[in-house]
């Protein structure tokens, strides 16, 4: 008798718990089809949580399934039990591309900002495909001659400076990134008025702060913008940041981290008319 009541007492708790999970599975399945605004409004207040939510429901949904069948004779209940776990996983799956839709959403908005900030014409592009190579730092976008980019042209993500226009072809570039050996770029410390350098790239992730025009020790975390001397660079484009300053060196080894990572790189826009020389 005990073991009997036990039995029951065990099918009672699981249908407890299976029902619990149904419900709350149904009502996340109505919110995912009931529109996308309201998702997308849901996933900007409660992102993570929701993403928790439905995969604590997958969990539990993967737990009833898995436990004997003769708990559950029933073949259809067996059928629905896979089909809301499916329907789980597809409702999972939008709310990542919302996230996802979301931060191009974010990037987009910073890029446009900052164009309008530069005030010079631009060409919007998408990043194609990234250079793996050790010796040159570069990405491909999908826009090249046909389209107006030009040999030499500054090219911007959402954060700032990327590098410039390498090579050109019809359809496609090759962008030289910061990072590269035979990038240099013109710089301003910001926390040093009138003080001017050199920003070179290393070919391993960092770049190197050279060549300054007073001799001050920049701070680490000071920010550096282009400076606009040489005419290439538009004035005033934040650049990287100072991670490390080693002053046992003369000069000062100065080391400086891009504001982006290329592996994040996906939109760009590349500037079309090169900016007047500025005056030192």
């Amino acid at each position: 008798m005990n073991v009997r009541r036990g039995i029951q007492h065990q099918q009672l708790s699981v249908t407890k718990a299976f029902f619990g999970g149904v419900i709350f599975s149904i009502m996340l399945l109505v919110f995912a089809f009931s529109g996308r605004n309201f998702i997308a409004s849901l996933l900007n207040a409660l992102r993570a949580g929701t993403v928790s939510a439905i995969s604590a429901v997958s969990y539990l949904l993967d737990s009833v399934t898995s436990l004997p069948k003769q708990f559950f004779p029933n073949a259809k209940l067996q059928s629905e039990l896979k089909q809301l776990r499916f329907q789980l996983a597809e409702l999972q799956a939008e709310s990542l591309r919302i996230q996802e839709l979301t931060e191009e959403n974010r990037r987009l908005r910073q890029l446009l900002g900052l164009a309008e900030n530069v005030g010079q014409p631009y060409i919007a592009a998408e990043v194609i495909a990234i250079g793996g190579s050790n010796w040159f730092h570069t990405f491909i976008i999908n826009k090249g001659s046909k389209d107006g980019i030009i040999q030499g042209a500054p090219v911007l993500c959402h954060k700032g400076l990327v590098g410039r226009v390498w090579e050109v072809r019809n359809y496609h570039s090759v962008i030289l990134l910061i990072t590269d050996r035979h990038s240099a770029v013109g710089v301003s410390l910001t926390e040093h008025e009138g003080v001017h350098g050199i920003l070179k790239g290393t070919g391993k992730g960092l770049c190197e702060l050279a060549h300054l025009s007073r001799h001050v020790i920049p701070k680490k975390g000071e920010t550096l913008v282009t400076s606009g001397l040489g005419g290439v660079f538009p004035k005033g484009i934040s650049v990287g940041e100072v991670v490390s300053v080693k002053i046992e060196t003369e000069p000062p080894t100065v080391k400086v981290k891009p504001l982006f990572r290329p592996d994040e790189l996906r939109e760009v826009i590349v500037l079309t008319k090169l900016p007047p020389i500025v005056n030192q």
